[in-house]
This record gives C-alpha cells, structure tokens and sequence, in this order.
C-alpha cells in the first residue's frame, strides 16, 4: 500500500514534465491502492507499472527542458529573440 501512494504522489507531481506518462501512471496507482487488498498481485503490478511510467515520464520531462534550454540559448546568442 505504501509502495502505491508514494506512486501516486509521484505521478502528481510528474504531471508538471510530461502528463501522458504521468496521468496514465496516476491512474494506475489509484488502482493498485484500491486493490491491495483484495488482489494483492494485480496491485503490486499496476504499482509497478505507475513507477515505470513515473520514470519515464521524469526522462522525457528531463529530455525537453534540456532541449528546450538550448534552443533557448541558441535563439538568445543569434539575436533572434
């Protein structure tokens, strides 16, 4: 159950870099904390999902403001702001 709220949180605030991820992560980790249960086996597995998509979304979320940054600075050093 611990495992699952703290996915839950995770996803949250992972909605701030990539929301696809994340809302699809949220998602499952409402549903593995509602069945921990009763299904102990399905929620360790949504957990697990909602983790790993926590984590990619933390990646992709990373990846754009990097790119984003450079773009940024490439513009700013052009003078093409």
């Amino acid at each position: 159950m611990g495992s699952a709220i703290g996915a839950i949180i995770a996803n949250a605030l992972a909605l701030c870099l990539c929301w696809a991820f994340a809302l699809i992560g949220l998602v499952l980790g409402v549903v593995g904390a509602s069945l921990a249960t009763s299904n102990p086996s399905a929620a360790k597995t949504c957990t697990l999902i909602s983790w790993i998509l926590f984590a990619v979304s933390a990646v992709v979320g990373v990846i754009y403001i990097v790119m984003y940054g450079a773009w940024f600075l490439t513009a700013l050093g052009s003078g093409a702001y």
